[in-house]
């Protein structure tokens, strides 16, 4: 049964991912290549910067999670941003031909983000009538 405690968990967890993955991988940046077993990258920098990106999507699902009603807006920016990646990982298993041990190691975590990113977009649906200002939420009218 969905509830927005339940949301409100699920958002937390899935900061939890993001800070996590982008931590650990942070520090491994210098070692990456070699625990995935590709070519050392020319810039480690890039690595980084995705990194940056995983760690601020890490912030924006925490900030979600503490209101959902408030940042609604940002919920619906992150479920698309979480299926665009997804969609962006897929089409370059076709046009690019990556090496199949990145992809071994990058689609455990991109099948866990695009589960959260039809997860968050499940909750912009969920909460469609209680952001016009319509019903209650955890027992308590709502004006959002």
């Amino acid at each position: 049964m969905e509830s927005y405690k339940i949301y409100k968990a699920l958002f937390f967890i899935g900061s939890g991912w993001n800070f996590a993955i982008a931590g650990s991988l942070f520090i491994l940046t210098p070692w990456l290549h070699t625990i995935i077993g590709i070519e050392p990258p020319r810039y480690p920098v890039f690595i980084q910067f995705n990194l940056m990106s995983v760690f601020f999507f890490g912030c924006m699902q925490w900030m979600a999670a503490r209101d959902l009603h408030g940042n609604r807006g940002v919920i619906k920016l992150l479920a698309w941003a979480k299926l665009a990646m997804g969609g962006i990982f897929v089409s370059s298993l076709f046009l690019h031909d990556p090496p199949k041990a990145l992809v071994v190691f990058l689609l455990p975590g991109m099948i866990l983000d695009v589960a959260f990113g039809l997860i968050f977009w499940r909750y912009v649906i969920f909460s469609r009538s209680t952001a016009r200002g319509v019903g209650k939420a955890d027992g308590a009218l709502t004006t959002r």
